[in-house]
């Protein structure tokens, strides 16, 4: 195998995997890996980076492993590790993201009509190609009575952690956590444009209220973010209003 600037990235992660790899051996992986990231690389820089943490909303950190001019990366299984989100169900949920967006894009570039085949919304989610099996007591047995699941790895950029969040095993926390930001926010970049819009109830009638009022905290802007970087509601006082 060629040395490549993703080797050592590659090596490091088949090796971390080593008793779990599947139909391939760690040199087949590790080709896969590189393969896998070089063709990334063909589209956009894309660098190994060490030495960045990322605070997942107060639910762990996960380090950076990639970036590009305009994306940093995180690996899956890190995220998902201090989330105690079992690996190959994140897996699946990477993989129905990333055909949502195979889906977008071809729709993008059907209406462009240009002919060509675009990646801007390719690369929030990157497969690493990698192949493992996990235990899981919970899937149905193979032939030898075994119970596995079939899992892998992808590079999650940044942008795409608040969505990973809310599909988590922490996801109710975190949108509760977040909510009162998400309010503040609301108003600042909405400001009274939100009094033009009527809220409805459930059978569509008026409420007689406005979005102005629904997205109105009672959290000052310090305290709800403060809120939404808590992480497992333990209780904790926000110095302020009720959380």
């Amino acid at each position: 195998m060629i040395f490549s600037i993703y080797t050592p990235f590659a090596e490091r992660l088949v090796a971390r995997n080593d008793g779990n790899l599947l139909d391939y051996g760690p040199e087949e992986q590790t080709a896969r890996v590189v393969a896998a990231l070089e063709r990334i690389g063909n589209v956009t820089t894309l660098a190994p980076f060490r030495g960045g943490e990322v605070d997942l909303a107060g639910f762990g950190t996960a380090s950076v492993v990639f970036v590009t001019r305009a994306e940093s990366y995180v690996l899956l299984s890190d995220v998902a590790e201090q989330l105690g989100w079992f690996q190959p169900r994140a897996h699946e949920w990477a993989e129905q993201q990333h055909q949502f967006a195979v889906q977008d894009q071809r729709r993008d570039d059907e209406e462009r009509g240009d002919g060509r085949l675009g990646w801007d919304r390719l690369l929030d989610f990157i497969d690493l190609d990698l192949r493992l099996t996990v235990d899981d007591p919970s899937a149905k047995p193979d032939a030898g009575g075994g119970r596995w699941s079939y899992s892998g790895d992808w590079l999650i950029s940044l942008d795409r952690l608040p969505l990973l969040l809310s599909c988590s095993p922490w996801g109710k926390e975190f949108m509760d956590n977040t909510m009162d930001a998400f309010m503040h926010g609301m108003h600042k970049v909405h400001g009274d444009k939100l009094k033009d819009i009527p809220t409805l109830r459930p059978d569509g009638t008026p409420t007689g209220s406005t979005a102005f009022d629904a997205f109105r905290s009672d959290l000052t802007e310090e305290e709800a973010l403060r809120k939404a970087r808590r992480g497992p509601a333990l209780g904790d006082d926000l110095g302020g209003g009720e959380a």
